[in-house]
């Protein structure tokens, strides 16, 4: 590993190195180089070199004549006798003049082999000013107005006005506003004079022109025939989050993004069109950032320019098996022409948690509920509080008595010699902040001509965390410099370079690695404290993690580095007819975990000691990545006259992915403090390697054809090859065709002037899906160590060969689609709608049962097919009006869109419903049906059996306990085999899948003042809660839990208060906890609606006026206050609030791999953020 290690940092600062240099050089030249109107035919072929210093330009052109067969034609006085100047270069003679002419103010002409030099004495600028408006005179603020064939353009202020200085001459001014058509205004300047320009702008008839980024290239939106939606950088803007995918979530139809938590490193790769790709090899869309696989969470949102989704097998096709579940295209910024320009970006937000759970922290009334709990279910008192604490009712008594006295003592001794605990502690409020703070900054420089431009940008975010103790930080730095040169007319090069640095500290429970919050539930009783009156941890405080939190001494630190580098060329053989372009990257990653887990000392009495763990230990993880890939792409576009577009491209990709890991663990630390395996005394550790490696190969055409605007066609495919299938099975071919009518630009349409764009499309494709693992069809043997000892020592032995299937090969990915877009009144209207079916076959599944006897499992290979359907809407209007003189624009974009997914095929042979089965629809949820709660004991008896079900240890079922519905009629309430032909009196309750997904988008803007306000949210979605989920059950989970204030009042039945409409029943412990009690078996009484509707983001920003922001040495300013998942709305809350509906799900699996089985809400909280900031254009 230390090989690799310096193998990796080699590499890395070769690429670091020279990419470095490349943009270095691209920035330096694209600055230099400047245009000028010298008519120096064969000058630039003829290379000198002058070492001048303070020397005059007759001198300067002595030199020039000595190094070539050229010379200078001048009159005497016409040129600057005592002007000196210093030029150290090798050049062209044609460079050389135009950086003479642009610091001496002459002018050269070649005649032959005579150049003519005269001077031109510098000249009193003109000034170009006026107003942009709309057709009715509305000033239109923001508007762009650029100097065509020059590296200048401006903008108009909140009135539409502007003005600027500019050197005589005549000029063609190009200005534009969005939604407009551009328009274009010859004017002549004159030396010392200004001149007015009033324009006013029409309204564009449609936005079809606009680029689309599709696979290996753009396509104009009128001639797309896929299924692709695509976000620019303005959609992002307002957006402060840790990465972009928190960012694009709702926003774009279809595509599906669910987080684990709201931790900061936090991300999750969209799932396109569905919400499970495959029960079997998984997958998810590729994400390629500037044509290379990348992490959306690596990469800085500032930086982005589109992301370009395609969601159908048409437009992923020549991705083939990479892209089997879409692909998703990152575009970065890069410079226009212009100046060099430098932006800063920086805010600062305070973080609260969405949801704070609603807990009753009164020691004495926890009390009361415990032992009712306990009696419930057991039927008699407890003797002890999980095994942990005493428990009998002379202390219950005092602990009554000193609740009802402020001053009382929490702490006391009993006679036992041990302490008694009398407190009424919030734990929640002791470990966790009410809020805490993030902060990022992002500084760009850029800038670029004609011939060279260039993108620097660095990125630092910074957010603290949400415990009082522990240190949790998370730190994220982003470096890109990217840049183009325009080597020769028909070739430009480039390079793009990308390093993410991230650092994540976080306390870690140290006993078992669950989360806190799940220990906290198990202990953190509300008598109990933190801390004895001697100032020794408490056996809560230790046992629930705290003390390790405080000490700093318990806790996982994650340390990753992430560096790829894109190298580029495009080479135009015959301009706008047949290009090549190639690109090459290398990308590198090495990440280290470090887990530190302690031992503490508690105290249950002065002189009892006890600790928690029964070791201190180390463990070290390191991942290596490396991973090559290559593109080349042939592009032929031939002229084939007005009414025929043909656009044909051939193209190669390969790539090869190495991945190793390595880990370190022992026992036995010496110094908590100072962490190091050179530091340790403990006999047991543990070493173990791993990895994999594998590569693609694949070649692709796609071919466009367009008939009059009207008629488009599309037909693509890629032939791939991996080296995870064995060798007969390592190819494959995946076609795709899609067609497009555009009606709009039909003869029979051509009267309806309302009418913008009318088009219908449609799609049809397979890719496929190679996302095994590497070795799947090959037989392998795990070597392990015997724990018996023979001849004093562990043996080693080799597990049996595991059996693999025959013929394994690619998932199959076949998708059918048909789409509408249209859009009308000049574009204010636009409607997209999609409906798909997706087909996904041979799906790695397990097979056949085999015989027991043959004592190895069966193996997985291509047994299964699932179906999915789905509709995707997408509808916006935008328009503008006059309010108090200024232009007020606006605009609204709506979007829902739905799918569902069934099993077509899955070997299961007796039908089991507990697993996947022929005709399942994912995401079904089985239970039985709740008719209400027992009244009396006559109900009872006249009901069917319901001894199946825990509700007591004698199973004595009793008024107030659930009455379940009998719906086989058999007598008897079970769930009889839980398989399709006797589940007894269970049936599918509802579906956990998130249906009506949608988002809702409202933008404004005036008078330089800019609003925005983003909806989120979830239609339809079913959750049933987990036996452990003690934030819901509370005390009907385990009699010691969380006390919930909604299990408080006349909403729980009892003795006292037989209330027929309560929504909880009789109040016992274990009957959410037991595997067969009345409560953890899915019902529809406790089946939850999780659907919400989350305002996920409000903007507010106002940009200074241009001629304000001039005043202050500043080519922009703008200052916005934002905030990210302000409001919730959902059903949910009715019955519990201790849950964020959008992340409801079991737990952090950062430190304990089966967190699932934790319980749902066990994980790091969803946050709401306010957010303040700047941005500085200079």
């Amino acid at each position: 590993m230390k090989r690799n290690a310096y193998i990796l940092t080699k590499y890395t600062l070769i690429i670091m190195r020279y990419s470095s240099l490349f943009v270095l050089a691209i920035t330096l030249g694209s600055t230099m180089i400047q245009a000028h109107p010298v008519e120096a035919q064969g000058l630039h072929t003829t290379l000198i070199t002058l070492q001048v210093r303070n020397k005059t330009l007759q001198q300067v052109f002595k030199e020039i004549e000595r190094q070539s067969d050229y010379r200078f034609v001048y009159n005497n006085g016409a040129i600057p006798e005592n002007q000196k100047v210093t030029i150290q270069q090798e050049a062209t003679i044609d460079e050389v003049l135009q950086d003479l002419a642009q610091r001496t103010h002459t002018r050269y002409k070649q005649v032959g082999k005579n150049i003519v030099v005269t001077y031109q004495p510098p000249q009193q600028p003109g000034r170009i000013s006026g107003n942009v408006s709309d057709a009715e005179g509305q000033p239109l603020g923001g508007a762009n107005i650029n100097i065509v064939g020059h590296d200048r353009s401006y903008q108009t202020d909140g009135d539409g006005h502007y003005t600027f200085n500019i050197a005589p001459g005549t000029y063609t001014l190009a200005i534009s506003y969005i939604s407009y058509l551009t328009k274009h205004e010859q004017i002549e300047v004159q030396e010392g004079q200004s001149v007015q320009l009033n324009v006013a702008l029409q309204p564009s008839l449609d936005n079809l022109d606009e680029v689309i980024v599709v696979g290996y290239g753009t396509q104009r939106k009128e001639s797309l025939t896929g299924a692709v939606s695509q976000l620019s950088s303005a959609d992002l803007e307002g957006r402060v989050t840790p990465n972009v995918v928190r960012s694009i979530q709702g926003m774009i139809p279809g595509v599906n993004v669910s987080f684990a938590d709201g931790k900061p490193s936090r991300g999750a790769v969209p799932v396109i069109r569905g919400v499970t790709n495959s029960i079997g090899a998984g997958g998810s869309a590729l994400v390629l950032i500037d044509g290379a696989e990348g992490n959306m969470t690596d990469v800085n949102p500032a930086d982005i320019e589109t992301i370009s989704v395609l969601k159908d097998a048409s437009s992923a096709s020549v991705y083939g098996a990479r892209g089997a579940f879409g692909v998703i295209l990152i575009t970065t910024k890069k410079a226009d022409q212009g100046s060099t320009k430098i932006t800063y970006d920086g805010n600062y937000s305070v973080n609260s948690r969405t949801v704070v759970p609603e807990l009753v922290t009164d020691g004495y009334l926890w009390t009361t509920k415990f032992l009712e709990a306990y009696i419930g279910s057991r039927g008699v008192d407890p003797n002890a509080i999980n095994n942990v604490f005493r428990f009998d009712r002379a202390w219950y008594e005092e602990l009554g008595r000193r609740s009802q006295d402020p001053n009382a003592e929490t702490v006391g001794i009993g006679t036992d010699g041990l302490y008694d605990y009398y407190g009424s502690t919030d734990w929640h409020s002791i470990i966790f902040k009410d809020s805490h703070t993030s902060q990022q900054h992002n500084l760009s420089v850029y800038g670029g001509n004609d011939r060279a431009n260039f993108y620097v940008s660095g990125r630092f975010y910074d957010q603290d965390g949400i415990y009082n103790a522990g240190n949790e930080n998370f730190k994220q730095y982003n470096i890109r410099a990217k840049g183009e040169i325009k080597v020769k007319p028909w070739l430009t090069i480039g390079n793009n370079l990308d390093v993410t640095k991230i650092k994540y500290h976080q306390p870690m429970v140290m006993y078992d690695r669950q989360l806190i919050q799940r220990q906290m539930e198990h202990q953190a009783y509300p008598v109990t404290v933190e801390k004895n009156p001697d100032g020794t941890w408490t056996e809560t405080a230790v046992y629930i993690g705290w003390a390790g939190f405080v000490e700093g001494t318990s806790y996982q630190y994650n340390d990753r580095l992430n560096l790829r580098n894109r190298t580029n060329f495009e080479l135009r053989a015959i301009p706008d007819v047949f290009t090549i372009r190639g690109d090459l990257t290398y990308a590198a990653g090495a990440s280290f975990r470090d887990r530190l887990e302690n031992q503490y000392n508690f105290f249950t009495g002065p002189q009892a000691m006890g600790t928690r763990n029964t070791f201190s230990s180390l463990e070290n993880w390191r991942y290596d990545e490396n991973y090559v890939a290559g593109n080349l792409t042939l592009d032929y576009t031939p002229n084939l006259g007005s009414a025929h577009d043909l656009k044909l491209m051939l193209g190669s990709n390969i790539e090869e992915r190495l991945y190793k890991t390595q880990q370190t663990y022992r026992r036995g630390l010496l110094y908590p403090d100072l962490p190091s395996f050179s530091m340790m005394d403990g006999t047991f550790y543990t070493t173990a390697s791993g990895g994999n490696e594998w590569g693609f190969l694949g070649a692709f055409f796609r071919a466009n054809y367009g008939y009059q605007n009207k008629y488009l066609l599309e037909l693509s495919g890629r032939y791939d090859g991996t080296s995870k299938f064995p060798k007969d099975q390592q190819w494959g071919f995946f076609p795709s065709a899609s067609a497009g009518w555009v009606l709009s630009n039909e003869e029979f349409l051509a009267n309806a002037s309302w009418l913008t764009n009318l088009k219908v499309r449609a799609s049809l494709g397979t890719l496929g899906n190679g996302l095994v693992a590497p070795y799947s069809y090959l037989s392998t043997m795990g070597i392990s160590r015997s724990s018996v000892l023979i001849g004093g020592t562990q043996q080693s032995y080799t597990s049996a060969p595991n059996l693999v299937p025959t013929g394994l090969t690619w998932e199959k990915v076949t998708t059918y689609d048909v789409g509408l877009d249209f859009s009308a009144l000049n574009n204010r209207l636009d409607l997209v709608v999609d409906y798909y079916e997706k087909y996904t076959t041979d799906m790695y599944t397990v097979g056949p049962t085999l015989p027991a006897v043959l004592g190895v499992t069966a193996p997985r290979g291509n047994n299964a097919d699932m179906k999915t359907r789905g509709w995707e809407v997408s509808i916006g209007w935008r328009d503008s009006f006059g309010l108090a003189g200024k232009p007020f624009n606006w605009s609204v974009r709506g979007m829902l869109w739905d799918n569902r997914s069934w099993i077509t095929k899955f070997y299961n042979a007796t039908g089991l419903i507990t697993t996947y089965y022929e005709g399942m629809e994912l995401g079904d949820i089985w239970g039985f049906r709740v008719e209400g709660l027992f009244f009396n004991q006559q109900e009872i008896d006249n009901h069917a059996d319901q001894s199946f079900f825990y509700n007591t240890d004698s199973r004595i079922t009793a008024p107030g306990d659930l009455k379940f519905a009998d719906l086989n009629n058999d007598g008897v309430i079970n769930r009889g085999n839980q398989t399709l032909d006797n589940h007894g009196d269970m049936e599918v309750i509802g579906n956990t899948t998130p249906r009506y997904q949608f988002g809702l988008n409202l933008d404004a803007n005036w008078n330089n003042i800019g609003f925005s306000i983003f909806l989120q949210g979830v239609g339809k979605r079913d959750w049933y809660p987990a036996r452990e989920s003690a934030y819901f059950w509370g005390q009907y989970n385990r009699p010691y839990s969380y006390l919930l204030q909604a299990h408080m009042g006349n909403n729980v039945w009892s003795e006292e208060n037989p209330n027929p409409n309560a929504y909880w029943p009789r109040y016992r412990a274990y009957i959410a906890q037991n595997s067969v009690g009345t409560m953890a078996l899915p019902n529809d009484r406790y089946l939850q609606d999780v659907s919400y509707l989350r305002i996920k983001n409000i903007t507010l920003s106002y940009t200074l006026p241009n001629r304000i922001a001039g005043k202050l040495g500043l080519a922009g300013l703008k200052l916005y206050a934002t905030g990210e998942n302000l409001f919730t709305f959902s059903n949910l809350f009715n019955v519990t609030k201790n849950f964020d509906p959008e992340v409801i799900e079991p737990g952090d699996a950062d430190f304990r791999s089966t967190a699932g089985a934790d319980g749902d809400g066990y994980s790091y909280p969803m946050l709401k953020t306010v957010t303040v900031g700047l941005n500085i254009t200079l």
